[in-house]
């Protein structure tokens, strides 16, 4: 679901900012940059979360994602497939490896244009953050957490945007995107329906073979998942304390 989606995408952003850069403001800001690229994939969906995170505009751009997807189906399914043929849209390109580095890849080269990084931050963070408090029922009503999570994402973006050295570095950004977004398939992975990791390279004759976990788990309804999901969110500050170098003695 998005929800664990994008939690699962904290703990992925927020490991790869802690491990690559000494600056754990870093890590905080791709902690929210992942939880917005784990729902990236899910866009061939006009209905999910980041489908609907824009209103008309996104849901525009995820019918017409979603027809991508089922044109590319058509035009690399195999004979095999083609003997029983899928739909294409759900779960199809956009849940790919090539296409988690067409995601990171946009994000790296807007983050090079100027105010371009600071974009990607608010966007990714609004998004990703807006999903993650959506359940956090302890801070408020619902219009209390979707601000906090659009004021968390402003003062990100706009710091990435005008203070040095407040953001992470283009291609961390980049980096950030891919990994969330990565995240997001091995997710579906570990569900019943799986993903087509191994596209475009065929597999047992189909090119769409979709691979599952041994121990997959119906979406929205295992144990598995809320597991995954507090997991994730808890585990990341607790990496992040075991793993901050205690100050030297006065």
């Amino acid at each position: 679901m998005g929800t664990s989606h994008a939690a699962t995408g904290v703990l992925a952003g927020g490991m790869t900012g802690f491990l690559l850069s000494d600056n754990l403001g870093h890590a905080l800001v791709c902690a929210a940059i992942g939880a917005g690229a784990a729902l990236l994939p899910d866009l061939d969906t006009p209905g999910s979360t980041a489908g609907r995170s824009l209103g008309a505009v996104t849901e525009l751009v995820s019918g017409h994602i979603r027809q991508a997807s089922r044109e590319v189906y058509r035009r690399t399914a195999t004979e095999v497939e083609r003997r029983r043929p899928q739909d294409g849209g759900h779960r199809f390109l956009t849940h790919t490896v090539p296409a988690c580095l067409a995601f990171g890849v946009v994000a790296l080269v807007l983050a090079l244009i100027p105010l371009g990084a600071g974009l990607v931050v608010f966007a990714m963070s609004a998004l990703g953050l807006g999903a993650v408090l959506r359940e956090w029922k302890f801070l408020g009503t619902r219009k209390k957490r979707q601000l906090a999570a659009v004021i968390t994402a402003v003062v990100f973006g706009v710091g990435t945007m005008m203070v040095p050295g407040w953001g992470p570095a283009w291609w961390l950004v980049g980096l950030t995107v891919f990994v969330g977004s990565l995240t997001h398939v091995l997710g579906d992975w570990l569900t019943r329906s799986g993903v087509p990791l191994a596209w475009p390279l065929v597999v047992n004759g189909k090119r769409w073979w979709m691979f599952r976990s041994p121990v997959a788990f119906h979406t929205g309804k295992s144990p598995v998942e809320v597991g995954i999901k507090w997991g994730s969110v808890v585990a990341f500050p607790i990496l992040v304390v075991l793993g901050t170098p205690a100050p030297p003695p006065m």
